[in-house]
């Protein structure tokens, strides 16, 4: 693989979502001639890690994994072989991935099907339609995940979806009580559209007009930055979104990272079909709700990311990091 190539697959890579939007990735191209790149390392960026929800790492873990999914297929679509390591050093914490570059290779249609959905997967800040997903779609998006060990529970259940919206609503409460993460929601605001990091104002702006019948993620106080929206006779309809919940059996950073390949190709192979999706994640990351959503739902192993899902209708994109910042030379 030649440079410019290379400089392609981080294209793609960073598409991958992240918590915040803090793209917590670096990548490393390792050279075997002047001109051709053989590995490329996916390393964790720690001074854009959320102290705040996120000690330990975990969604850290899902964003960069999510990117090293989407490396991997835009390598494929070049027609390259590319196999993945991960955490190949345990003395080096912060080697998230290697990827090896092999041999020329065709692609499947499949693996070119996922990569041309990179740029039209978005997260969807605003309403879903009430159109629902199908039974279809929803098999091809759990075989996706499957393929990397995580599991997925579709919440069809009325006391399943209950019992989480109540758990959602807790830990959001729990999480709002607390000035430090305030601050650090304010933290990765941007005024500007054309932000290449963190939330923009106007990716925000259909927070006043949604209504659903689960507790949604406000990173902004009522009335701060966003215009409110025209005042209307009719509320708007609470939505009723398909809710899945990936998971693993180990809870460590091998499992976060599988969970992030997981995630990433499962919101392709739904962004294919014109499904977006949005993170609920306050109840993965206060302890006490994530143990009771487990013993509540009756689940064998550990939720990892809890997704509302539907037809969307395409929020404002966020902003990526250039290039030159996110990759170097080994």
């Amino acid at each position: 693989m030649n440079n410019e190539q290379l400089r392609e697959v981080v294209r793609a890579a960073v598409r991958a979502p992240s918590v915040h939007n803090t793209q917590p990735w670096q990548f490393v191209s390792h050279l075997a001639t002047s001109s051709e790149v053989d590995a490329v390392e996916v390393r964790a960026d720690r001074t854009r890690s959320l102290q705040v929800i996120d000690p330990l790492g975990r969604e850290l873990h899902m964003s960069c994994g999510a990117a090293i999914e989407l490396a991997r297929l835009a390598v494929r679509a070049i027609g390259v072989r590319c196999e993945v390591a991960l955490l190949p050093d345990p003395a080096d914490r912060d080697l998230l991935a290697l990827l090896h570059l092999g041999e020329a290779d065709p692609p499947t249609e499949e693996e070119l099907r996922l990569h041309a959905s990179t740029s039209a997967r978005y997260t969807e800040r605003g309403g879903f339609d009430e159109r629902p997903v199908d039974e279809a779609l929803r098999e091809k998006m759990r075989l996706a995940a499957a393929e990397q060990g995580v599991w997925v529970l579709y919440l069809d259940r009325p006391d399943d979806r209950v019992s989480t919206a109540v758990l959602l609503a807790r830990a959001d409460d729990i999480e709002r009580a607390n000035p430090a993460y305030e601050q650090e929601l304010g933290d990765w605001v941007r005024d500007q559209a054309e932000a290449d990091e963190g939330i923009p104002v106007p990716a925000l702006a259909g927070r006043g007009t949604r209504a659903s019948s689960y507790r949604l993620r406000e990173f902004l106080p009522d009335g701060d930055k966003v215009e409110p929206p025209e005042p209307s006779a009719v509320p708007p309809e609470a939505e009723h979104p398909l809710v899945c919940i990936l998971g693993t059996d180990g809870d460590d950073p091998a499992a976060w990272l599988r969970t992030g390949q997981a995630l990433g190709r499962l919101l392709l192979v739904a962004a294919g079909e014109g499904v977006s999706a949005a993170p609920m994640t306050q109840v993965i990351e206060v302890p006490s709700t994530r143990s009771m959503l487990t013993a509540n739902l009756g689940l064998l192993g550990y939720p990892q990311i809890v997704l509302r899902m539907g037809y969307g209708h395409g929020s404002p994109a966020t902003g990526r990091r250039p290039i030159e910042d996110v990759l170097r030379d080994g």
